[in-house]
């Protein structure tokens, strides 16, 4: 898990900071008091415990990260907006060809299960907008 988390490009490690902030914050606002106080005592006691069996150098790799995790959610909180790449939609389905993101988790056509007939031609004039040739 660890090793997958190193290899992960800068794009992809962005993605899965976002997809881990959504999450814990959805989670945080689902929770009651009690239930909230339990779970940050189990998360720190879980990285007390992963921190006890860390060598010197995964310990400064560790808290280097946690440094830098911090340093961005504080910068991410100041701006406005919030930028959002989901990557190039290059990846093609094999049972229909539709085109998709890398990590979209969508299934287009169920592995082939649904097919839809071909669609029909445009009627001319709508085809004229469309076509640079066509152009007035």
């Amino acid at each position: 898990m660890q090793q997958r988390r190193m290899n992960m490009s800068q794009e992809e490690r962005e993605l899965h900071l976002q997809i881990m902030r959504n999450r814990d914050q959805k989670s945080q606002n689902d929770i009651n008091d009690v239930e909230r106080q339990q779970f940050l005592e189990n998360r720190r006691n879980r990285d007390q415990e992963r921190r006890n069996y860390m060598n010197e150098v995964e310990r400064q790799q560790f808290l280097a990260n946690r440094r830098n995790r911090d340093h961005e959610r504080r910068n991410n909180n100041n701006m406005e907006h919030q930028i959002h790449y989901t990557g190039a939609m290059d990846v093609l389905c094999q049972f229909c060809g539709a085109l998709r993101f890398q990590r979209e988790q969508l299934n287009c056509c169920h592995n082939g299960k649904v097919s839809l007939p071909p669609l029909q031609e445009y009627p001319e004039n709508l085809r004229l907008l469309f076509d640079a040739d066509g152009m007035i």
